[in-house]
């Protein structure tokens, strides 16, 4: 706990410290070697960075992606995450606390007992209040839009967008205009606003949007009947004055897909590929101004992610969630400036307003920390890992943002730090990059508890996939104890280096794979020879080993980076008579694969200019002591130290910091600019020894089967 502790003290220091750099040396997250960690004061994030946000922080379900806020000050917030779907519902208290609770959507495949209407099993990114009592809520796939009692979470009222001329709708954003009781659905799927008339309970009318573009924010003009809705190409402006015949009035070219919120007189859009805040004219019906949001002394770098906006009519500032940087993002409307961030929790998504107060959801609140069981759903447990908080403060004074602000980048690494430049050695000229599928640091590598350089963070009773695991026979086998299910991997942590404070990024495989995508298309940007080997057949890994060694003997001149999946430790359904008796089965299939095209790339002639990276692409149900994020990364070649552990606070950024040092290419966005890279794994002495693949326990997987 010291490191939270001191944590306060630390981000005032570098805030004070901040303003007497002289020289922008480099740039890097704040956390150095320490470990995951959640506290009362703030957390220490997977990857490095740090929380301390103002205000309080409230829970939420996990994901908080939209809000709502009734005439009175109540706020809702539509909870889209794992493992719970619903909403949390926060009462002002006047002179009291704020009440707040919970109300769950049903938890798929459960079979235990719940109060929720048995088919209402779908929450979307839509949320708004039908008065004080009732809320409104998007269904998603199923096409709906449900009215709840806010305090009871019985059902009010139902109503399908799908009829005999609609079909395959999804609900998604909401906009409700209490005047008339109309209420405006987003159908992405349709690319259509259907306006429902709440008197009536059925859909109306419906405005069609352009064909194949899906509707991602919806706002209300404040005076007058007017709709825009925004798909990620355009902002069409919907004339509603008779809500049985919605036009539209004009389609003004915008990018912005983030968040949306309109003035009398302008309506603004965010834009988090671009990290820009789009200002249009109602009246001109085109984007009169841009805003840019960046990092000074890094501005060349996207990252900030704009997303949800809210305006306060008193200072006339907009702001913007800031999901890139955990922060909620400061600017004067009337200058279209940034003038500073505030800290809030991790992810935010969107921003509402009552009053003076603010209401900041974040998505991954102040993230999850160990992850010691599984959630079994088809056993009707639910894991209580993923929440999400609101951080709410009073709107602050000007003369605070500077200060907010210099927290902030803090925070996040931003501030420029005095450090000697990483100097990759010049020798590593070929990457092989090994992306494998779902396992945790403590399922595979936590029975290794040191290494030559000192302690390892592993947890033996953890590691099911170790040296001493268990290929588990359910009530149909027998199961094997005490074996040795992935010796390759621990041969390769002992041979070579590996790092036990490593970390993906999102709850899945898709936040890593499309991180991957945009890094590889900026290497062969920056004319870097990439090639990758993606198998989507479902075979085994094995097969794919096969492929890309018999690849690797076609080659006259290697490809500077080359990657090559192996999901399979992933694994599927056993079979008692086939080749994956048991799930254990899987992971041996992948284990081996590893060791064989180790083996075969350390007797290649370019093994003695060669670095091999191999980690994981998600840790999704898995175990582990430190943080439900923590993952495999072993680093292998002639320039790596020997059974070395780093235990630098790193996660994919990282590892692409270090690709793109190793290959002298720029970086590609904020956040591996400033991440931690793996120096600490390099040596300037190199080992030109070989790998020797070993063979799997067969009564566990057997190749040749």
């Amino acid at each position: 706990m010291r490191s939270l502790h001191i944590l306060r003290g630390w981000v005032m220091g570098t805030v004070i410290f901040a303003g007497h750099i002289l020289h922008a040396a480099d740039f890097t997250v704040p956390a150095g070697n320490r470990f995951p960690l959640i506290g009362a004061v703030g957390s220490i994030l997977p990857g490095g960075r740090y929380l301390t946000p103002v205000g309080t922080q409230i829970e939420t379900g996990p994901e908080p992606s939209a809000i709502a806020v009734s005439s009175k000050g109540s706020v809702a917030t539509a909870n889209i995450g794992l493992e719970h779907h619903g909403i949390t519902v926060i009462a002002p208290g006047g002179k009291k606390p704020a009440t707040v609770h919970h109300i769950w959507a049903r938890t798929p495949n459960s079979t235990v007992p719940e109060i929720a209407d048995p088919d209402w099993t779908g929450v979307a990114a839509g949320i708004a209040f039908d008065g004080e009592k009732a809320i409104w809520i998007s269904e998603g796939t199923t096409g709906r839009v449900r009215e709840i009692d806010a305090e009871t979470g019985d059902r009010r009222k139902l109503v399908n967008l799908n009829t005999e001329e609609w079909h395959g709708s999804a609900s998604s954003e909401l906009a409700q205009e209490s005047t008339r009781r109309l209420l405006y659905v987003a159908d992405p799927a349709n690319s259509r606003i259907a306006i429902i008339d709440t008197r009536k309970d059925r859909v109306v009318a419906s405005a069609l949007l352009e064909q194949g573009a899906g509707v991602c924010a919806l706002a209300l003009a404040p005076d007058e009947p007017t709709l825009y809705a925004a798909n990620g190409k355009e902002i069409a402006i919907i004339d509603t004055r008779d809500p049985l015949r919605p036009m539209i009035a004009a389609r003004v070219p915008a990018d912005g897909c983030g968040g949306m919120v309109a003035l009398s007189d302008r309506v603004f859009v965010s834009n988090p590929a671009a990290d820009t805040i789009d200002v249009i004219s109602p009246s001109h019906r085109k984007v009169i101004a841009g805003i840019r949001l960046t990092v000074p002394g890094l501005e060349e770098f996207r990252g900030v992610r704009p997303g949800g906006l809210a305006y306060d009519p008193l200072t006339k500032w907009l702001l913007v969630a800031e999901s890139g940087i955990n922060a909620a993002g400061v600017i004067d409307t009337e200058s279209n400036r940034v003038i500073g961030h505030i800290p809030v929790g991790w992810m935010p998504t969107h921003v509402a307003i009552v009053g003076d107060r603010v209401y900041v959801p974040n998505g991954k609140g102040r993230g999850t920390g160990p992850y010691l069981r599984e959630a079994f759903l088809s056993l009707g447990e639910v894991s209580g890992l993923h929440h999400g908080t609101i951080t709410t403060f009073i709107v602050p004074d000007a003369s605070e943002l500077a200060r907010d602000t210099d927290v902030v980048m803090a925070l996040n690494g931003f501030v420029p730090v005095q450090r000697d430049a990483f100097r990759p050695p010049p020798a590593i000229r070929r990457l092989v990059v090994i992306l494998k599928g779902n396992r945790t640091f403590d399922e595979v590598l936590g029975d290794v508890t040191k290494a030559d350089n000192g302690a390892v963070a592993g947890s033996p009773p953890l590691a099911r996939f170790g040296m001493n695991g268990v290929a588990h026979g359910a009530r149909t086998q027998f199961s094997v104890k005490a074996a040795p299910i992935t010796p390759n991997q621990h041969a390769i942590a002992r041979q070579f280096a590996f790092s036990d404070n490593f970390y993906v990024d999102g709850e899945s495989t898709r936040t890593q794979d499309e991180m991957l995508a945009a890094a590889w298309e900026h290497l062969r940007r920056a004319g870097v020879t990439v090639r990758n080997f993606e198998d989507t057949e479902v075979i085994p890994d094995q097969s794919r080993a096969d492929r890309f060694i018999a690849a690797l003997g076609t080659y006259v001149e290697l490809p500077q980076i080359m990657t090559i999946r192996l999901p399979n430790d992933r694994p599927g359904e056993p079979a008692e008579h086939g080749a994956y008796p048991y799930a254990a089965s899987f992971v041996e299939d992948n284990d081996l694969a590893t060791g064989r095209i180790l083996e075969a790339l350390s007797h290649s002639k370019w093994w003695r200019e060669m670095l091999v990276l191999i980690t994981e692409t998600g840790t999704e149900g898995s175990f582990d002591h430190i943080d439900s994020h923590r993952t495999l990364l072993l680093a292998a070649g002639p320039y790596v130290k020997k059974d070395f552990a780093s235990h630098t606070n790193a996660s994919f950024p990282g590892l692409l910091r270090t690709v793109f040092e190793i290959v002298g290419a720029r970086p590609h966005a904020l956040a591996d600019a400033t991440a931690a890279d793996l120096r600490d794994m390099f040596t300037s002495m190199p080992d030109f020894a070989t790998f020797a693949a070993i063979a799997p326990d067969k009564r566990i997987f057997d190749p040749a089967r």
